[in-house]
């Protein structure tokens, strides 16, 4: 553990090779003062494809002039992800990976690895879920399997495009000048963006006080809370960091100085919710409401 009190996590990061862990948005698609550029960024669809169609329409969305981000969980669970993954890539989107996103991809190498056929030999292939909790990372054998199959190589290919991690960079003068960053779950504060552990960005919900280290429990302080903390004694203020993420359903909208937490539930009959910046570095929120898919 690092021994720098102001650190949180800054273990060195896992290695992976199938996934693109940091990338930076092209500077044409952000908005400036010459040109009315606008980005869009939307939280958690789990394949509500519905709900997107018409967020779209109700943000009046342009090709040519606007620019979506999906801040994760784009997929899984609602009743259209392949639906979802082409409206994206029909609007030339860009998209971090959420864990929904990492474990269909998981489910889809594991298929074409040809090391041992799947399901395994104490596997029901009959059974449509598994026991386990919701929250395990592990979980979902089966329905994820079924979601990889139902995807193209061509959607599973830009899947695997999208990075665990986007940095957008300033906007302006948006929130004093500091950069604008997209992770599905949070980012560990003073971890570089290069060295946070995909795991954790993908997952975490809460940062254990005493270890200080990231988790996707629920029993430490909330990851935004000590995230919001931390940036505002940075200094200048243009050293500081927003950070534009999902995965919490339970907190639901969440919006706070240095975090914007655009997950709104959609997928249990809450919205569907769109963070849109403007040229100007103004900001908007507009939402839709959800049918409910799920409980």
């Amino acid at each position: 553990m690092s021994k720098n009190p102001n650190s949180f996590g800054a273990n060195t990061r896992p290695q992976f090779t199938d996934m693109i862990h940091l990338q930076e948005l092209e500077t044409e698609l952000i908005p400036g003062t010459e040109a009315d550029r606008r980005l869009i960024f939307i939280g958690d669809v789990h394949g509500c494809s519905e709900e997107l169609t018409k967020l779209l329409g109700k943000v009046k969305f342009e090709h040519g002039k606007d620019h979506v981000i999906f801040a994760g969980d784009l997929i899984a669970k609602g009743p259209d992800s392949p639906a979802t993954v082409d409206i994206a890539m029909k609007i030339g989107a860009s998209c971090v990976r959420g864990n929904h996103e990492d474990r269909i991809i998981l489910a889809h190498n594991s298929l074409h690895a040809k090391v041992h056929p799947l399901p395994g030999p104490q596997e029901d292939p009959h059974v449509q879920e598994d026991f386990l909790d919701e929250e395990s990372f592990s979980h979902g054998d089966y329905k994820d399997r079924a979601l990889a199959k139902l995807l193209s190589e061509k959607q599973i290919k830009w899947l695997k495009s999208c990075p665990v991690i986007l940095k957008v960079g300033p906007i302006g003068n948006y929130n004093g000048g500091g950069d604008v960053v997209v992770a599905h779950a949070g980012l560990a504060p003073g971890v570089t963006l290069d060295r946070q552990d995909p795991f954790l960005v993908m997952n975490m919900r809460t940062i254990d006080l005493q270890t200080r280290v990231p988790s996707e429990d629920r029993k430490g302080e909330p990851w935004e809370k000590i995230w919001n903390h931390h940036q505002s004694h940075l200094h200048p203020p243009n050293q500081r960091t927003t950070v534009i993420y999902g995965h919490d359903s339970k907190r639901g909208l969440n919006i706070q100085t240095y975090s914007r937490g655009l997950d709104s539930s959609c997928l249990k009959g809450g919205q569907l919710t769109a963070l849109i910046i403007d040229s100007r570095g103004k900001q908007k929120i507009v939402s839709v409401d959800c049918k409910k898919y799920s409980g």
